[in-house]
Order: structure tokens, then C-alpha cells, then sequence
């Protein structure tokens, strides 16, 4: 089909848009107390206690060459530029599972499939049921039909080939289910015909890519009209955002997960690293929500006991979304000036037994009757479900 005509109609976020969130100044400047003298002229700490204990040697401004200066004071002030601050891009962030390439002869609707199946399996879930079931109810009448899984390229050949043919079959029989007039035939290739490079920046991306099942159909006239199918454009919502009362500290102790699976890490030297792994209710709040999830490493990660960090407990491949299963659409972290808004993945740590937070902002949901969404945090971990809503 490399000569035929081809438009793609792709569920896409549209322009950039920019929120107002919060403005503000920030600025911090630290300068420790000068030491007690005592009454022999020597420096303490204020207290004969203190300044007894081994291994304390205390440092005071005339240690340090005197006060500091105006200058050196205005170099530890840090300022951010409110149009930074109060600003994100939304752009993009908001894209579907499903979409839609319309040939001269030939219709292909592509369902990714991180968000039908669970990692290595071949049992559509009970959304996904759904959606392919209104997927082939939309299909002409005499139409020739076949399903076509794809998988990725991680793993072995004849693994993938397998599960791509499962996968084809399981979405070829919800769709009969529902289409009895049409005969579906099943088709897996496997990894063998790769729709992107998995390379660059951003693999992860470029994986979920090409695990995909096909639904391709053509009209039973031979040379007969283009079939079209017009897809809806997905643009970012947006909403004013209402500062709250005061600020909000909310400790991880406090707050309780809705779900929670302990999940398995290679360790470098061929055996296992156990995190686990909670998701908080998502709040949204204005035009963004906010995805929380709570990591406890049980045992060591990397050989660290006491210093573990988000990037550690997630094999630097951290990857999370918050999906709607019916309508199929993703939301992905949203970016100021090129960096996603989350936490730092090296900075936030913890040690072995206890719990640190990770929270990302997602756009805000197109359809304000959501009640729950799924999470999918890693495309190798399980993926959270129903994890609630709540609109702050």
C-alpha cells in the first residue's frame, strides 16, 4: 500500500496552554549563631554540656572571616520569575489509546495495548471488553475484517510472537461477540514489524508504541469509495485555580494508599529487589491533578541500605499516567519550560523500611463525571485500578 493515499487522524492534545498556578518569591539566606565566649575566653557552644562532647568543633562567624557581606547575602537570595513560577504546558499531554489511519482500500484502527491487557497477558479487562465491543459496533455493514497484534522488542522472539497472536484473538473474539456478522481473522507478528524505532530519549515511550493490536477492515466493493471515519480531537481542559486557605502539609504517615502491590526489581547481581509500591487518591485541583505514589523498598536496592532513591526503586524507567479504560485516553506529566512537574527522582530518598513520595501533575480530566481512573506507574509493573477521583 505505499503508493495508496493516507491521512491519519490522531486524538491529540492542541496548542499550548498556559495556567496560572501560584506566584511567588523565594528567598533563603542561613547564617549560624555566633558561639557563647566563656569566662576563660574560650568559644562554646552556650553550653559547657555541648561543648564538651567529642567530635564537635564549633564554627563561628569569625571562623568564617566575619559577617557576610551585602553581596555574598544577595547571592544566597534566590528569585524566580513569576511568568516561570505560575506557568505549564499542557500541550500534548492529553492523548488517546486509539486512533485511526484511513487508506484508499483500508480502515486501521490501532488500540495500544498497555491499556487493554495486563504486562504479558492476553485477558482483555473488563473496559477493554467495552471499548472493542464499541469499536466493532461502528464498523460498516459487509465489511472484510482482520485483528493484528504487535508487540514490542523486549524479551524473546517466539515469546512475543505468541502473545501477540493471543492478544489479536482475544480482541478478534470481544469483537464477534458483538459483530456476528463479520468474520474476524487473527493475525500476531510479534516484534517483527516494529510502527517506531525503539531508540533516543525516550524508549519507553516508543514501547508502548508498537504494543499494539490492529483492527483493519475494507469494504466489500472492490475499488470502491474511501472509507472515512472521523475521530475526535482531545484538547487539555482548563480551570481557574483557587488558592487554598493556608499551606497543606500532608505527611506520608498520615495519608493512607487506595492501592498497593510489592513489586519485583532485578538486582544487579541476578536476584531480586522487592518494592512496595501505593497509590493516594488523585486530587485535581484547576487545570491539573496530582498523582501520588508512596515507595517502600524492603530490602536493599543497588547494594544502598540507607539511601535509596526514586530513581533506584523504579530502575530509572519511571513512566507515569494516569488512564481512562473506556474512553482509552491517557494523561501524561505536564512541563514548565521543557521539565515535567514532579519530584526529583535523585533528590527524594529513603532507607530500607521506610516510605518516600513521589508525586507528579497530570492535566486535568476532559470529562468532569470521573470518579476513578487507572495508574500505571512502570509499563512492567501491575497497573492500579479504580484508583478514586477526588475534585478539590
Amino acid at each position: 500500500m505505499g503508493g495508496d493515499r493516507v491521512t491519519r487522524r490522531r486524538r491529540a492534545a492542541g496548542s499550548a496552554l498556559a495556567v496560572t498556578v501560584a506566584a511567588g518569591l523565594v528567598a533563603a539566606a542561613s547564617l549560624a549563631p555566633a558561639a557563647a565566649s566563656t569566662e576563660d575566653g574560650s568559644t562554646g557552644t552556650g553550653s559547657d554540656e555541648a561543648a564538651s562532647l567529642p567530635g564537635i568543633d564549633p564554627v563561628t562567624v569569625e571562623d568564617l572571616g566575619g559577617e557576610p557581606s551585602r553581596e555574598l547575602l544577595d547571592q544566597a537570595v534566590t528569585r524566580f520569575d513569576p511568568g516561570v513560577a505560575r506557568t505549564f504546558e499542557l500541550e500534548g499531554a492529553v492523548t488517546s489509546f486509539e486512533y485511526v489511519e484511513v487508506f484508499e482500500e483500508e480502515v486501521v484502527v490501532t488500540l495500544e495495548t498497555d491499556v487493554l491487557f495486563e504486562v504479558d497477558s492476553a485477558q482483555l479487562s473488563a473496559a477493554a471488553v467495552e471499548r472493542v465491543r464499541e469499536v466493532a459496533s461502528e464498523l460498516p455493514a459487509d465489511v472484510v475484517a482482520s485483528v493484528v497484534g504487535h508487540t514490542d522488542s523486549v524479551g524473546e522472539e517466539t515469546a512475543n510472537q505468541d502473545l501477540s497472536l493471543r492478544r489479536a484473538q482475544a480482541v478478534a473474539d470481544a469483537a464477534s461477540a458483538e459483530r456476528p456478522d463479520v468474520t474476524f481473522a487473527a493475525e500476531g507478528f510479534g516484534e517483527s514489524r516494529l510502527k517506531v524505532a525503539e531508540s533516543g530519549d525516550d524508549v519507553a515511550n516508543a514501547r508502548a508504541q508498537n504494543r499494539r493490536v490492529e483492527l483493519r477492515y475494507s469494504g466489500s466493493t472492490p475499488g470502491g469509495a474511501t472509507l472515512e471515519r472521523e475521530e475526535q480531537d482531545l484538547e487539555p481542559v482548563t480551570a481557574p485555580y483557587v488558592a487554598g486557605d493556608g499551606p497543606r502539609v500532608e505527611l506520608v504517615e498520615d495519608t493512607e494508599t487506595v492501592a498497593a502491590e510489592v513489586v519485583t526489581l532485578p538486582s544487579e547481581d541476578g536476584g531480586e529487589e522487592q518494592v512496595r509500591v501505593g497509590v493516594e487518591p488523585i486530587v485535581v485541583r484547576g487545570s491539573t491533578m496530582r498523582l501520588r505514589l508512596q515507595l517502600t523498598p524492603l530490602g536493599p536496592v543497588g547494594g544502598d541500605e540507607d539511601r535509596i532513591t526514586v530513581y533506584d526503586m523504579t530502575a530509572g524507567e519511571l513512566h507515569p499516567r494516569a488512564v481512562d479504560p473506556y474512553r482509552l485516553v491517557s494523561y501524561e506529566p505536564v512541563t514548565s519550560r521543557g521539565l515535567e512537574l514532579e519530584t526529583d527522582q535523585f533528590g527524594a530518598s529513603t532507607a530500607v523500611g521506610g516510605t518516600v513520595r513521589y508525586e507528579v501533575y497530570l492535566p486535568r480530566p476532559v470529562d468532569e463525571s470521573i470518579s476513578a481512573l487507572y495508574v500505571s506507574v512502570l509499563p512492567t509493573w501491575p497497573t492500579f485500578e479504580d484508583v478514586p477521583v477526588v475534585w478539590d
